[in-house]
């Protein structure tokens, strides 16, 4: 049985353990953070695999050249020995750091975990080691050791006393490291802070990649209107994979697609994902509704808005609100034979009636796509394909929008085998396309890193469209979504391509005229039939309105970027700057004990 003593002894060198290796962390992660600045001047090397490499090199590195220390272990006062000898032998250190810490901790688990666990993001390596790190914690709290010290047979200990010399040197280097990886980090963000919601930080650099894909931009793209019309040339249905909902730039380019002639004369339907088919001849009355002037329009367009969405208690996106109203007044100056028709897909709902067991009962979200895309195929079948245009828009979001084209490759994620856009892909072969629309990933990241902005930057942010098959963006791993497979290709999931205003400027708009009159308590009863959460939510939300009926009016930059700068340019300085505090602290505390 552990001795009083020996167990506050134990308990007193975990947590200088602990101290030692959030130290070694946040030098690692700063060393990265210098070798990323320089390595990205000539190409493109993932921070994650930086840190990787340097968090294995480090320890091995730093305990042959520092005989069994590393710059936190000298401020902390412990060092790591042989279970036979102090010396600690090259093949002890090998073993510990390279075998087992780098090769059996790190790399073949990350690389099992992205199999199971196919997620994608830039952050997903630190966000690994983090919870092999996590793991490795558990381990050493419940046997008071690590796995690679049982192994290697080396063990950490208080070391003997150092020259004060030695522990200033270490000191003033670790603060000279920490402050200019921090200055790297910030400046960006102190030089462009108005930037800080919609630029990625670090912006991925110029490399002979990027301006291979940017002279394709140059040669080989259209106006991506015209591009659209010349997939409608080749395919029946065409669908555009939104951004986040309320984006706002998207529809302007949608507005220039509707009011051109040729979609007028050859296509002439449209589809949302946004509308519950219950509220679908209430949709077709607004349509052909001549309205005396622009209030009464607007004021219609408000009630349809706020009563057709088949998910949520009100849809408060400014763009679905401006279509409505582009779609009546685009009718009211074409003839009765030229119209344009409008179907709504999502879910059936009956707001009047609604209870939270019939809304739980009747949300059925692994459900959901087939059932939009059983009513798009119906309408196209039983109405659309007995018309003179036999074309139709489909406006879908993100991942409802995606699709295999070819149907054979396995992908892994049924997510994408169970879309909207894929159950039509497989209801009417060869004549579907898909389109996506420039954007983030699924999780607010940017896509392949940056590459593709950075591309598009270099060839003037023109907005273009083209196929995916035969360009080099076609030929990337695909990464949009949460979810990943290493099997697929954007040309795999896409037909083609849209940029169309780069990430800065692109714009989130909520809200619209009259959307609380008189709606209050109609409000709050449907987001009863959600959830209580969605109740709170919509209180404060009128509260807010109570005191400024202008606060329901929302229009500022996509904050798209704000998640990952928020990690990147606050979160992990903020763990730095803990560190330092540490080491600080750590070396006064020593110079006083000794």
């Amino acid at each position: 049985m552990q001795s009083p003593q020996s167990k506050i002894k134990t308990q007193a060198l975990f947590w200088l353990r602990l101290s030692s290796t959030l130290i070694d962390l946040a030098i690692i992660y700063c060393i990265s953070i210098l070798l990323q600045a320089l390595i990205w001047k000539f190409t493109f090397v993932d921070l994650g695999n930086i840190f990787t490499a340097i968090f294995i090199l480090y320890y091995f590195v730093a305990y042959l050249t520092l005989k069994g220390r590393t710059p936190a272990k000298i401020l902390t006062g412990l060092k790591i020995t042989a279970h036979q000898n102090n010396n600690n032998p090259f093949k002890n250190i090998f073993l510990r750091e390279i075998i087992l810490k780098g090769i059996s901790g790190i790399l073949i688990p990350a690389f099992i975990l992205k199999i199971i666990f196919p997620i994608w993001s830039p952050l997903f390596t630190i966000l690994i080691l983090a919870v092999i790190l996590l793991l490795s914690l558990i381990f050493l709290v419940v046997l008071k050791n690590t796995w690679w010290e049982l192994l290697s047979k080396t063990r950490t200990e208080k070391a003997v006393i150092l020259q004060r010399s030695i522990k200033n040197y270490t000191f003033v280097s670790v603060t000279f490291l920490m402050a200019t990886a921090l200055i790297i980090i910030i400046y960006p963000f102190y030089s462009k802070k108005e930037q800080f919601a919609t630029s990625f930080y670090p912006i991925y650099p110029i490399t002979d990649e990027t301006t291979k894909y940017a002279d394709f931009v140059k040669n080989n793209t259209e106006n991506p209107v015209d591009y659209i019309f010349h997939l409608f040339n080749q395919y029946d249905v065409v669908v555009l994979s939104e951004r986040y909902h309320p984006e706002y730039t998207q529809y302007e380019f949608i507005f220039k697609l509707l009011n051109d002639k040729r979609f007028i004369k050859n296509v002439g339907n449209i589809f949302t994902e946004t509308g519950s088919v219950s509220f679908q001849d209430t949709l077709n009355t607004y349509l052909h509704t001549s309205f005396k002037n622009e209030e009464e329009l607007k004021k219609s367009t408000a009630t349809l808005q706020r009563n057709s969405n088949g998910v949520w208690e009100l849809w408060t996106c400014t763009n679905h609100f401006d279509l409505l109203k582009a779609a009546n007044k685009l009718n009211n100056s074409l003839p009765d034979s030229s119209k344009i028709n409008w179907y709504y897909t999502d879910l059936p709902v009956n707001w009047k009636t609604m209870t939270r067991k019939n809304y739980l009962k009747g949300y059925t979200p692994y459900k959901r796509d087939s059932i939009m895309a059983g009513h798009i195929i119906e309408k196209y079948k039983n109405i659309i394909s007995n018309q003179k245009r036999k074309k139709a828009l489909v406006i879908m979001n993100t991942s409802h929008g995606y699709g295999l084209l070819n149907q054979q490759s396995g992908t892994g994620i049924k997510w994408i085998d169970s879309s909207t856009t894929n159950y039509l892909m497989k209801s009417f072969p060869g004549k579907v396309a898909n389109v996506m629309i420039n954007t983030v990933t699924y999780l607010f990241t940017p896509i392949q890193h940056g590459k593709w902005e950075t591309a598009f930057n270099i060839s003037g942010n023109h907005d273009v469209g083209f196929n995916f098959k035969g360009s080099p963006f076609g030929n990337d791993q695909w990464d949009g979504f949460f979810l990943n497979s290493k099997y697929l290709t954007y040309k795999d999931v896409f037909t083609g391509y849209i940029f169309y205003k780069p990430l800065d400027q692109q714009i989130r708009k909520d809200g619209f005229p009259y959307e609380l009159d008189n709606f209050e308590d109609t409000l709050l009863r449907r987001a009863a039939c959600i959830g209580s959460s969605q109740v709170e939510l919509e209180k404060r939300r009128l509260a807010n309105y109570r005191r400024d009926p202008q606060s329901i009016f929302i229009t500022e930059p996509a904050p798209y970027a704000i998640f990952y700068n928020g990690i990147n340019i606050l979160l992990l300085p903020l763990l730095i700057i803990i560190s330092y505090v540490l080491s600080f602290i750590f070396f006064v505390w020593r110079y006083k004990i000794e």
